[in-house]
């Protein structure tokens, strides 16, 4: 079965000086998520609210819940992983619903990768997420509307992926055993 190109793609790349594996490492740990991605996120209305998630590292199959704040109300996913490559890859596919403000709730499936490569002393970790509505095209991804709401996505995913190698990267300074 083929399944529809998605309405939105966007990539959003950071260096860090971390290592590989403590990318990896904070990747897998979906826990670790809620962190980077939702208390130490910039934004209020652009994080993570809670994840249920195991506290070992997730493989292939591996199931987790979580919800997140909106500009338009409050995200219930429900996700699987599908790749989980140590200190190379890590993604999960996302059944998404909006439980929005104003607005008929939106349904989408949702792609999320994650790429860690050497570059020099350190990585780059580059996100890609694709996103595939499932009952409608809400008004923010209409072609009028989408380079905004790319630009906004872009901006606020960033931050997010910042907060991430400096995660790893303060875990990559710990001491052995520490």
């Amino acid at each position: 079965m083929n399944e529809p190109r998605p309405t939105v793609t966007f990539r959003v790349s950071v260096p860090s000086l971390a290592s590989r594996e403590a990318v990896y490492g904070l990747l897998a740990n979906v826990a670790t998520h809620l962190d980077w991605a939702g208390t130490d996120a910039s934004r209020s209305d652009f994080r993570l609210l809670s994840i249920d998630a195991s506290d070992r590292p997730a493989g292939v199959g591996d199931r987790f819940s979580s919800t997140g704040a909106s500009m338009n109300g409050t995200f219930h996913d429900r996700s699987t992983v599908t790749e989980a490559e140590p200190g190379v890859r890590f993604g999960f596919d996302t059944e998404s619903t909006l439980d929005r403000r104003h607005g008929t709730t939106w349904r989408a499936h949702v792609a999320h990768r994650y790429a860690i490569d050497d570059v020099g002393e350190g990585v780059t970790i580059t996100y890609t997420c694709e996103i595939r509505p499932q009952n409608y095209v809400p008004y923010w991804w209409k072609p009028a509307m989408r380079p905004m709401t790319r630009f906004m996505v872009r901006r606020f995913t960033h931050r997010n992926l910042e907060n991430l190698a400096e995660a790893a990267r303060a875990v990559s300074s710990e001491p052995a055993g520490g």
